[in-house]
């Protein structure tokens, strides 16, 4: 069971959400900044770029960009984009990333995931794990490895881990020698920004934004529906946050959860001693009586 924390409901009832809205904002400490979102990817000139996981993807030739996926999930899963060739259908990539706080289960790491992809494929009929998992390299990064077929089709999910999120390739093929090509396409992966001291990740931890840390807050307004919402922020140096992404939720609870936390306080974040930034995760409920609770996600429940 996870840990909750709940705010007092209101003494006073809002009339309305621009006034409840106002009333959050006043005072607040400063601006937040504006960073990239893991759905931020685009694809231009060929390639496939996200500044949030520092990804470049250049496309095999003559593909070119899919559908677009679903607006992320309240388990913080995310459709990040489909790549599709322009003409015959022979194949398709799926890339997607799975936020490791807010799973609906417990996420250990790539591999731990590509076991559970490989047994639950060999589960199903027709259905044959042809190669592993395993652990490859690719492009400098450490990715875990499934392959499987069946019913025509030949795949291959590949996993990596890129700041607390579990980021897979999703290959798929009607002809089971392209299924190389399609994997080979990846060792073309490279950096979407600069890598210098400014362009460094803050670091990524769970479970830093409870009450022991915590030393102002502001809540924000409780509004319907009343379903948990996952949120990541971020913690400068001096313990103020500096970006809040709230991952699903209304316009009005995103505006209202962004102008509180805007506002919070933490105690200045270390690691081995050293000032240090750090990304972590937060689930907020809104209750029907007016009280706002807060869990640090893992496992969320509905």
């Amino acid at each position: 069971m996870r840990s909750v924390f709940l705010a007092p409901a209101p003494r006073l009832v809002c009339l309305g959400f621009v006034a409840c809205l106002a009333t959050v904002s006043a005072g607040q400490g400063g601006a937040l900044l504006t960073m990239p979102r893991p759905q931020d990817g685009t694809v231009a000139d060929g390639t496939y770029t996200n500044t949030y996981f520092d990804l470049s993807y250049p496309l095999l030739p003559g593909w070119t960009e899919g559908l677009a996926g679903p607006e992320p999930s309240h388990y913080g899963y995310y459709v990040l984009s489909t790549f599709v060739p322009s003409g015959e259908l022979t194949g398709t990539i799926l890339l997607a990333a799975q936020d490791m706080f807010f799973s609906a289960q417990k996420l250990g790491n790539a591999m731990a995931l590509a076991r559970g992809v490989g047994r639950d494929m060999s589960a199903i009929d027709g259905i044959t794990v042809d190669r592993g998992p395993l652990e490859v390299t690719i492009a400098g990064r450490p990715f875990s490895r499934v392959d499987w077929s069946g019913v025509g089709l030949f795949r291959s999910t590949l996993i990596t881990e890129i700041r607390c999120h579990l980021v897979s390739f999703n290959l798929t093929t009607n002809k089971p020698d392209y299924l190389a090509t399609l994997a080979q396409s990846l060792d073309h992966l490279g950096s979407a920004r600069d890598r210098g001291p400014s362009g460094r990740d803050p670091v990524c931890l769970r479970d830093q934004a409870g009450p022991e840390n915590l030393l102002t807050r502001i809540d924000p307004p409780a509004i319907a529906p009343f379903t948990p919402i996952p949120v990541r922020i971020i913690i400068g140096k001096d313990g103020t946050v500096t970006n809040v992404h709230v991952i699903r939720a209304t316009l009005a609870q995103r505006n209202g959860i962004e102008a509180a936390l805007g506002q919070w306080k933490f105690r200045p974040p270390e690691i081995d001693g050293r000032p240090a930034e750090i990304e972590t995760g937060l689930l907020i409920e809104f209750t029907r009586e007016g009280t706002v609770k807060y869990s640090p996600g893992d496992q969320v429940e509905f």
